[in-house]
Order: structure tokens, then C-alpha cells, then sequence
């Protein structure tokens, strides 16, 4: 047997150990059970009490030992923070998932807040009910079942972790429920509204005051009309996005934009609406680093900086703020179809709008370049469909060859008119801006 430390102290014939850490004055209490040590604090200052705390300790883990129970635990915080951590360096590493960042807010606004000081094996189902109350009374309603989805993923990722350390075992783990309100519809924009807006900016952009202001209001035109031809992801995608991921290409006689973008479903190409080229251009007339160069120049030297960015270079995180200010400035800040304020994501849903209706795209061919799958399309954009059938309803659309319909309806195209390549970036009469702007014709949405 090991010799002891002079102030250690045994009981149960030397199977349980007592000691005091430096500045405690409450005794520790250490055994081997199930071939691992133990530590636990007996929380007593007396050593008669702090002896009778730690046999009973001790018999308590001989029965954790046998009815399966882990012999160790850990609190929740204490896991949440190693998943955290993981999570952190998977991402740093470019080998996360973007919905990693969804699950560190929840862990750190939610779970770790309610659930922190409680052992990972106290979290029952009972624990998850108080837990549910707790928390629509925190975000002041019921979560929807897609923020359930997102909770009870970061949740199970916690307890993951728990079961490979041996800190609980998997038959103990709660099932969790999803019981979150129906998706709602998304607000969007329909055609009117969409060039009411578009109709506004040159007033609301020189409205600005002169400066970081007004090149806010200029970033921000061109960002709202280049998310709307695109479908691409507010912040996720529009942030990752830089020069060097924009190409021109040919195919058929025809001359195309792509993007290759990168986010929340991983990594695409996407086919740009042929009028994003001119609102590309403007923000690079804006750039005094790249204003020199050619268009073709500037995609073929693959510059690798941001595309969305001020002039001075930076990139800013406030133009969802400047967008909440040109929607009350518009009268345009509440969708009246949803109730709900608009927002930045407004411009995704109504590229989707419009692709449907207005240019005719099916919804396989939407799915793949939106980054999405083809229920979540359906789901979402389910209430489209009478219109979307409304010409194979009256006989219109197959009397008509392709380019027949598309020439009599001014159906929007994705080609590059070749004459836009070398075009000045400097905005034309308030129609052709609005015509950029994708009003092509077609129905209301």
C-alpha cells in the first residue's frame, strides 16, 4: 500500500481516503470504483462527520456500480463547454457546419443558463418540461418546431458527449420532444411593393447624411438587388462571398454569371439573373482599389476580397439596421399577407416568388440553386401553386414555344447581354433602374 500524505485519514480499512485541499477547510473523500478513481467533497469541516459522510458516499457508488448507473458525472456546464470548445476548433478549421454557430447561441442563451449546475444524469424528462416553460416564457412565446429542432439538436450534442466520457449512460438519456408551433408563411415582397422599393432608392440614398451614412445607403441598394437576383443567403452566404468566387462564362453562344457561394448547406454555384452585373459593377466603381480595372479583368485576376464592402474597405455588419430603417422610411417594414416585420432574409423568399411565377423555373431546378431540398421548397411556397399552373389552366403557356412565351410575357432571362460586360456602372433613368432591378413583367406574387 502507498504511503500516505501526513494529513490523509482512511476508513472502511484504508478503501476510502480523506483529505483537505490547500486554503479548504472541508474534507475531500477519494475511492477506486469500477476501476477509476473518484473524488468527491463530503462538504464537512469535523473529520468525525466528514468519515461518516464519506462511508456513505462510498456505499452510494458501490450501488451506482451496480445497477449501471456512471460512476462519475459532470454537471451540464461543464460538457456544454467541451462541446462548445470542439465545436469552436472544428469551425476554425473550416471543418464545421455553419449550424454549429446556431447550436453555441442556444447552449450559451438557453441550456446552459437553465440546466448549468444540475449532474448531466439529474436531466429528466420532467427536468426538459420545466425547462420548455421556462423558456417561452424567456422568448415570450412558443418556439416554432424549426428553433425546437435546432435546441434539441445542440441538447443531444451535450449528451453525446456524456455517453463517450461515461458520464451517462445511453438508456438514461430523455427522449426529446418537438411539440413547437407550424412554420409560418415567410414575408416577402410582391412585384408593386418590391418597385415601390426600388423606386425609392435614389432619393433615400442621397437622403443620407454624407459619408459612412450615405455609403451604407449605397452598399445597401446594390446588396438588396443582388440577393433578389441570386436567392444566396443573407450574412452566410453574402459574407463569405468575395471577387475571386464571381466568374463570367460561355455556353452556347451565350455568356453567363455564375457565383460559387458558400454557407449554411455547404458549397454551390449558382446562375446570377443576367441584370447582377450591373449592380456588381457599381460596387466596384466604388472601390478604389479595383475601380480601375476592367469587369472581365477583375473576375480573370480572381482578387480575393470581399465583394460586399464601403469604400474605405471595410466590411460592415450593420446593413441589416440600415435595411430596418429604408422599410420604415418606405412604409414597406410590415408584410401585410404574414404580419411580420421584413427583414434582409424577405429578398431570398421573394427571388423564389419570382423564379416561380415569373420566370417559370420549376422546383427542382430552384431547390438546387437556392441550397435547399425540394420538400422545404414545396413547404414554404406551397400557396403558389394555383398561379403557378394558371397558364397551363387557360392554355397559354402551351400554345406558345419557349421563346415564344418568354418574348409575349418578357419572362426575366439569365443571359448576359454581351454589351453589359463593358457597360459604365453609372445609373441610367429611374426605368431602366427598375427594369435592372428584375421587373421583367409577369403577375404579382
Amino acid at each position: 500500500m502507498p504511503k500516505l500524505a501526513p494529513n490523509t485519514q482512511t476508513v472502511l480499512d484504508g478503501e476510502v481516503r480523506l483529505f483537505r485541499r490547500p486554503r479548504s477547510r472541508a474534507w475531500q473523500a477519494t475511492f477506486k470504483m469500477g476501476g477509476r478513481w473518484v473524488r468527491v467533497t463530503t462538504k464537512c469541516k469535523l473529520l468525525a462527520d466528514a468519515k461518516k459522510r464519506a462511508r456513505e458516499l462510498y456505499y452510494e457508488y458501490q450501488a451506482r456500480e451496480k445497477n449501471g448507473l456512471p460512476i462519475i458525472s459532470k454537471r451540464f456546464a461543464d460538457v456544454a463547454r467541451v462541446v462548445i470548445a470542439d465545436m469552436d476548433r472544428q469551425l476554425e478549421a473550416g471543418a464545421g457546419k455553419k449550424s454549429f454557430r446556431d447550436y453555441k447561441i442556444v447552449l450559451e442563451k438557453y441550456l446552459i443558463p437553465f440546466f448549468g449546475d444540475k449532474f448531466i444524469t439529474s436531466i429528466t424528462y420532467e427536468e426538459l418540461q420545466k425547462f420548455a416553460k421556462w423558456r417561452a416564457e424567456k422568448m415570450g412565446r412558443e418556439p416554432r418546431a424549426s428553433t425546437l429542432n435546432t435546441h434539441n439538436s445542440a441538447l443531444n450534442r451535450v449528451f453525446d458527449e456524456a455517453v463517450a466520457h461515461g458520464y451517462i449512460n445511453r438508456t438514461h438519456v430523455p427522449a426529446l420532444v418537438n411539440k413547437g408551433r407550424d412554420s409560418v408563411r415567410r414575408p416577402d415582397f410582391r412585384r408593386d411593393e418590391y418597385a415601390k422599393m426600388i423606386r425609392a432608392f435614389p432619393s433615400w440614398v442621397d437622403a443620407g447624411r454624407e459619408g459612412k451614412s450615405r455609403d451604407m445607403r449605397y452598399l445597401l441598394r446594390d446588396y438588396v438587388l443582388i440577393l433578389a437576383n441570386t436567392g444566396i443567403r443573407h450574412s452566410t452566404e453574402a459574407e463569405n462571398l468575395r471577387w475571386k468566387h464571381v466568374h463570367l462564362f460561355e455556353e452556347g453562344g451565350r455568356t453567363y454569371l455564375e457565383m460559387h457561394v458558400k454557407g449554411k448547406t455547404g458549397e454551390r454555384d449558382i446562375i446570377c439573373r443576367a441584370n447582377t452585373i450591373s449592380f456588381l459593377k457599381r460596387i466596384q466603381s466604388r472601390s478604389p482599389d479595383i475601380a480601375d480595372m476592367t469587369f472581365e479583368d477583375l473576375l480573370k485576376k480572381q482578387v480575393d476580397e470581399p465583394v460586399f464592402r464601403l469604400p474605405d474597405g471595410t466590411v460592415s455588419k450593420n446593413l441589416r439596421q440600415t435595411f430596418k430603417i429604408l422599410m420604415k422610411d418606405t412604409g414597406l417594414l410590415v408584410c401585410p399577407r404574414t404580419g411580420q416585420e421584413r427583414t434582409l432574409y424577405c429578398l431570398r423568399h421573394t427571388y423564389a416568388t419570382f423564379a416561380l411565377l415569373n420566370d417559370g423555373m420549376d422546383i427542382h431546378t430552384l431547390a438546387i440553386q437556392m441550397g435547399t431540398s425540394i420538400p422545404m421548397i414545396e413547404k414554404h411556397y406551397s400557396h403558389l401553386t394555383p398561379r403557378l399552373r394558371k397558364d397551363m389552366l387557360t392554355g397559354k403557356r402551351h400554345d406558345l414555344s419557349d421563346e415564344e412565351y418568354r418574348k409575349q410575357f418578357d419572362v426575366g432571362s439569365l443571359t448576359v447581354v454581351p454589351s453589359a460586360i463593358g457597360q459604365s456602372s453609372e445609373k441610367t433613368d429611374l426605368g431602366e433602374e427598375v427594369n435592372r432591378a428584375g421587373f421583367a413583367g409577369g403577375s404579382n406574387s
